[in-house]
């Protein structure tokens, strides 16, 4: 039951290098595959701006959620910890954890889940909090 943050879904969506691997996982007839609604709103917010066209971005994320993608709400638990998450990991210089990292981190603890991530600073992140990590390709194809 690996937990999605906004990088994965904007590579699939984005034709990205790491769409193969998102593909693959998206497909997978077992595991259910789980992103927070605030990572969702990330990813309407990233390629909203870079294509020009929410209403298209959302339409192709129906398409997901109808696929199986399943959005895990942001409650009171995972809000907390995710702030938590942020007072302990974040330094501007040598740890820009956004607030969406930091709920993508609080998500996989709280449903123990696998962490699928492009972001290097999330993924140092997770690990120090002892969430495996499914690493896939940034942009540039590089794994974090």
């Amino acid at each position: 039951m690996p937990v999605v943050d906004a990088t994965a879904i904007v590579a699939f969506l984005g034709d990205e290098p790491a769409r193969p691997a998102v593909d693959d996982l998206l497909r997978h007839p077992v595991d259910i595959v789980y992103i927070s609604a605030i990572n969702l709103a990330e990813v309407i917010d990233v390629l909203g701006r870079r294509i020009g066209d929410s209403a298209f971005v959302e339409r192709q994320i129906e398409l997901l959620l109808d696929g199986g993608l399943e959005v895990v709400d942001v409650d009171e638990t995972v809000g907390l910890r995710a702030g938590a998450l942020r007072a302990r990991h974040y330094d501007a210089r040598s740890r820009d954890l956004s607030m969406g990292d930091c709920v993508a981190l609080a998500t996989s603890l709280a449903l123990r889940s696998q962490l699928v991530t492009s972001d290097r600073i999330l993924a140092e992140t997770a690990q120090s909090e002892a969430i495996e990590v499914i690493r896939i390709p940034n942009s540039a194809g590089v794994l974090p």
